[in-house]
């Protein structure tokens, strides 16, 4: 009988969902830092917008645990560093409202500033734009900044699988994002590794405080 009810506890643990390993991963050529629930896997992808055209490159940083998609896009658009503004709002629009984008017709559930770096070690505004799919196709929470000419775009997709819309862990991810790579010693609580593919040289911070 003991060893019945210890294979039971043994079956019922090993089926049992492992918790998520957050930590950080770090890109240092495309400069951000991030937590994510597993090591992400890097591609080289095609970024493309009708205004602003195409970017001189881009990547995707991506990993899938329990039906909830954590994506990082870096587009960039060094070349076009004056037009920061424009192709910012471009991105938001061809998220939210272009014809070709899941997410038209789906509802928006909040629009608000994000923002990462407190305004005394260099602030960087951008937005975070959350909205349910149509066709119940789940939820999607984006933050989008412009950042040294390049576009981010950091999204969590809850699937309907997963189906908990209220899950931390989409702030989690989000929240946890980094661009002054110098500190991330101090921020992630010693250097994280770096992601496969990704370059080891930080970039500089480009901050000048106010005089």
């Amino acid at each position: 009988m003991r060893g019945f009810v210890l294979t039971v506890a043994a079956l019922l643990i090993s089926a049992a969902p492992a918790e998520a390993a957050w930590k950080y991963y770090a890109c240092p050529s495309d400069n951000f830092a991030s937590q994510f629930p597993d090591m992400p896997k890097m591609e080289t992808i095609k970024f493309d917008m009708p205004r602003h055209g195409a970017a001189l490159s881009a990547h995707a940083y991506t990993t899938t645990v329990d039906n909830i998609i954590y994506r990082m896009t870096v587009a960039d658009y060094s070349d076009r560093k004056d037009d920061a503004a424009s192709i910012l709002e471009e991105a938001i629009f061809q998220h939210t409202d272009a014809d070709d984008h899941g997410l038209r017709n789906g509802k928006m559930v909040g629009n608000d500033t994000a923002r990462i770096e407190p305004v005394v070690r260099g602030a960087t505004y951008g937005r975070r734009i959350t909205m349910d799919m149509p066709n119940n196709g789940g939820r999607n929470l984006t933050t989008f900044y412009f950042r040294s000419g390049k576009l981010y775009e950091q999204s969590v997709m809850i699937l309907p699988a997963n189906g908990d819309y209220t899950s931390p862990n989409g702030s989690r991810f989000v929240e946890s994002l980094l661009f002054n790579l110098t500190r991330m010693d101090a921020e992630a609580g010693g250097t994280p590794p770096n992601i496969q593919g990704c370059g080891p040289t930080i970039q500089p911070f480009d901050y000048k405080p106010k005089s």
